[in-house]
C-alpha cells in the first residue's frame, strides 16, 4: 500500500457529491453521511454551486460551503491546513478539475475490476499526465489496483 505523504492531513477538500446524495442542497438540516462525529477532524471545504453556511460538528471537523475554483479552493484550505496537507476527495469531475490545474501532487486511485461503459471519465483531457508524475501499480488478489502518482521532481 503506498505510504501517506508529508506531516499529516490538516485540511480537506472535497465534492458535493461525497457530502451528501442529490438534494442534499434543499434539505436545510442535511450535515453529511456521518453522523454528529465526521471522521475528518478537519476544516473540511465542500465545493458545491449552492454555498450555505459553514456547519461545525463533533470531534474538530466544520464543513465550509464553497462555489470557488480549484485554486481559490486550495488556496483556502491551504491557510486551515497551517503547514499540514490538504487531502482532495471526491469524483472524477472534482478529481480531474484539481489535476487540469496542476494542484495535486500525490494522486492515490483505487481501480475496482467492474464492467464500465456510463458515467464520469476522469483522464478525459488529462493525456500525457503520465510525463509529470511517477507511476506505481500494486495490483491485490481480488483485483483491484492501487495506482499512486508521484509528482516527479
Amino acid at each position: 500500500m503506498p505510504q501517506r505523504h508529508g506531516p499529516g492531513i490538516g485540511a480537506e477538500i472535497m465534492g458535493s457529491g461525497k457530502f451528501g446524495p442529490p438534494g442534499w442542497q434543499d434539505d436545510p438540516d442535511w450535515q453529511g453521511w456521518w453522523g454528529p462525529e465526521p471522521p475528518f477532524r478537519t476544516p473540511t471545504f465542500v465545493l458545491t454551486h449552492r454555498p450555505r453556511p459553514p456547519v461545525t460538528m463533533a470531534g474538530g471537523t466544520t464543513f465550509h460551503f464553497l462555489d470557488t475554483s480549484p485554486s481559490a479552493a486550495l488556496d483556502l484550505a491551504r491557510q486551515a491546513a497551517d503547514g499540514q496537507d490538504v487531502r482532495i476527495g471526491g469524483g472524477p469531475s472534482l478529481a480531474r478539475d484539481f489535476i487540469a490545474a496542476g494542484l495535486v501532487d500525490h494522486i492515490h486511485l483505487v481501480q475496482v475490476p467492474i464492467l464500465l461503459g456510463r458515467g464520469v471519465r476522469l483522464w478525459d483531457g488529462l493525456e500525457g499526465l503520465e510525463a509529470d508524475y511517477e507511476v506505481e501499480a500494486v495490483s491485490t488478489p481480488s483485483g483491484v489496483t492501487h495506482l499512486t502518482f508521484t509528482r516527479s521532481e
